[in-house]
């Protein structure tokens, strides 16, 4: 049987690794950052978000280009982060394009089940083809230390998305989809073990 799945998840829970497992076992995978990071690497849509924020990062002390004029999106993802108006702006320029890319690889896998990763997929229509949701979790401590290894970024940062995403289960468990909830607290084994008891029901 044919599966479409959100896997998803707050910062640093493992989604990406849930994901990679989930490929290993025959899904195609996409997934919605590298999709962001597409669609902002097209210069008309730099150019449109560069004049969209420049004065509020100006305002807070955050220079959104390099010295070669182009956008750079940890300037970009500290600015929105830390003010929600300004992160809905954004993601109602880039959403439209971020959600046609991701219908059009689900239709070009016709007959393979299919995993997008995304963190807010709730938000675009796109979230209507999914049967699953797999939602990733872990304590805050340890996505808090994994992040900060992972990404490099200031405490403040972090903490600011986290703050953003306190809600995400929420707003997932109201999309009506079945939502099966993973706790990944060990290592890639452990996770594979509850990614496997997770197919299993999936297709009982």
């Amino acid at each position: 049987m044919r599966h479409i799945i959100c896997v998803t998840g707050a910062m640093a829970a493992g989604k990406n690794v849930a994901s990679e497992l989930l490929a290993a076992r025959g899904f195609a995978c996409v997934d919605a950052d590298a999709l962001v990071h597409q669609v902002l690497a097209e210069p008309a849509v730099q150019a449109q978000v560069i004049a969209a924020f420049s004065a509020e990062a100006a305002l807070r002390g955050i220079t959104l280009t390099g010295a070669d004029g182009k956008l750079q999106r940890r300037a970009l993802g500290a600015l929105l982060f830390a003010d929600k108006a300004l992160l809905s702006r954004h993601e109602a320029i880039i959403h439209p394009a971020v959600d046609a890319l991701i219908a059009a690889f689900v239709a070009s896998h016709p007959t393979q089940s299919v995993v997008l990763n995304a963190t807010v997929l709730y938000k675009v229509p796109s979230m209507q083809l999914c049967s699953a949701i797999l939602y990733i979790d872990a304590p805050l401590v340890q996505r808090f230390f994994r992040a900060r290894r992972r990404d490099g970024m200031k405490r403040r940062q972090v903490l600011a998305r986290f703050w953003q995403q306190r809600k995400l289960f929420a707003k997932y468990l109201r999309t009506g989809a079945d939502i099966y909830r993973v706790k990944n607290t060990g290592n890639i084994k452990a996770l594979e073990k509850k990614i496997d008891v997770f197919l299993a029901r999936l297709n009982s």
